[in-house]
């Protein structure tokens, strides 16, 4: 399985002849999402953002909301969760965790924010072996990034979200590499796994978006 960052939230997962792209956009923060194609188009919240499907090339099958899929090789379960904790609107907007399943791989992309599980949401969590999560931010940001982290117990973190000018920078990321204890994380282009080569322990990946 290879998966790549495409700037803001989104994320290419590759298995096979099969391809998902997590949170496709047109336009986020002065970056354009580079062309690409794809089988299935996860959208984790109905936002510019993060629901830019006409963006991703081909006739893809779009997933909007919870709920429990099976698209070729992929099994691909949506679980909704609330946006922000106020009760304005924009609050009570459904944020949808994807968790794919592909390859003996569980990998699983948060959304657009940093949700907030309950303990059975967490239960269905288990054993997940890649967690992509929203990076950007401040201090604040970073410490309930490394909590849901910390309750997920992924091998691999793919922080996401998190942009700097300069592709090997992540200066960006050291508040959260600090509440996790870890030294530092690489930049690489891809991330490509198999069940036979992940960590032993927890480890960041930062990819290099694809520009």
């Amino acid at each position: 399985m290879d998966i790549s960052w495409l700037g803001n939230s989104a994320l290419r997962i590759q298995s096979g002849e099969t391809a998902i792209v997590c949170d496709p956009y047109q336009t986020a923060a002065g970056w354009a999402m580079p062309p690409t194609g794809a089988d299935i188009v996860t959208i984790s919240l109905d936002d510019p953002n993060h629901a830019g499907a006409a963006a991703v090339n081909g006739d893809p099958r779009v997933l909007h909301g919870p709920g429990e899929y099976e698209i070729a090789n992929f099994y691909i379960s949506g679980m909704g969760t609330p946006r922000g904790d106020a009760e304005d609107k924009e609050a009570r907007q459904i944020n949808t965790v994807y968790t794919m399943r592909a390859e003996g791989l569980r990998v699983c992309h948060a959304g657009a924010v940093v949700p907030k599980l309950s303990s059975r949401q967490l239960d269905d969590l288990n054993n997940i072996e890649v967690l992509a999560v929203d990076a950007g931010g401040d201090e604040a940001a970073a410490k309930r990034v490394a909590r849901l982290v910390n309750q997920i117990g992924p091998r691999i973190v793919v922080p996401v979200g998190w942009q700097s000018g300069d592709a090997e920078d992540t200066s960006a990321l050291q508040p959260l590499l600090a509440e996790l204890g870890v030294t530092e994380a690489a930049t690489q282009p891809t991330l490509r796994i198999t069940p036979t080569s992940l960590p032993r322990d927890m480890s960041v990946v930062a990819l290099r978006p694809i520009r």
